[in-house]
């Protein structure tokens, strides 16, 4: 009679069995892959050391640029359509707005304004209306520097040019030393300089001046 079979020397047996049968399989598989895997390398490598000139030529054409970034401009602080609103000395109330403004000196705290416009309103309720191409602004003292095609009008049909003016924001003063010309119910006038009082209830011309008045029109009886 045969002895009875150990359990634990069957079970490894069939463990090393299917181990064997596994490694076999697994050979088998990778031989397989082989077969079609290296020609295929071997044939995308000639592909490239036959073309790899005609690559390289076109590495050496294809040149990246990067941005050049002004760090003079990154550190400006710029805004579009700003507003600056205050009061002058006698608590009037004035604002000065703009296209846009660039801050030019962090020191002396001032502004580059484009298209900048000046209102300010007199005691008796009229008002006065600066405007210019360009100019800067320090608000602190609150002063604007106007050039370029300084337009100045006043409610009451009076509107005055000149090529640059200083606005004195606090006082409600201004000044221009150039030219000026203007025109309105009162007629025309020509002058080598201006000074505003009182927000516009007062201009003064400077310089040699022509002055044409217009006749006023009789008061209905």
């Amino acid at each position: 009679m045969r002895s009875p079979v150990d359990p634990t020397f069957s079970l490894r047996m069939n463990l090393r069995r299917r181990l064997r049968f596994g490694d076999t399989r697994s050979h088998s598989r990778f031989v397989q892959r082989s077969k079609w895997v290296l020609p295929s390398l071997a044939v995308t490598l000639l592909m490239m050391v036959a073309i790899w000139p005609q690559l390289q030529a076109t590495f050496e054409h294809m040149k990246f640029k990067l941005p050049r970034i002004d760090l003079s401009e990154a550190r400006k602080l710029r805004m579009v359509q700003p507003k600056y609103t205050g009061i002058d000395k006698d608590s009037r109330p004035f604002t000065l707005t703009a296209e846009a403004a660039t801050q030019i000196s962090r020191t002396d705290d001032i502004v580059s304004l484009d298209g900048p416009k000046a209102d300010m309103t007199t005691n008796s309720g009229n008002w006065v209306e600066v405007t210019s191409y360009a100019g800067t602004y320090q608000p602190q003292p609150q002063v604007l520097e106007m050039y370029g095609n300084v337009e100045l009008y006043q409610d009451r049909g009076n509107e005055f040019h000149t090529d640059s003016a200083r606005v004195d924001m606090v006082n409600g003063t201004a000044q221009g030393d150039e030219p000026v010309n203007g025109q309105g119910p009162f007629g025309n006038v020509i002058a080598e300089g201006f000074t505003m009082y009182n927000r516009g209830e007062t201009i003064v011309f400077n310089g040699k001046t022509n002055l044409s008045l217009l006749p006023r029109a009789k008061e209905a009886e």
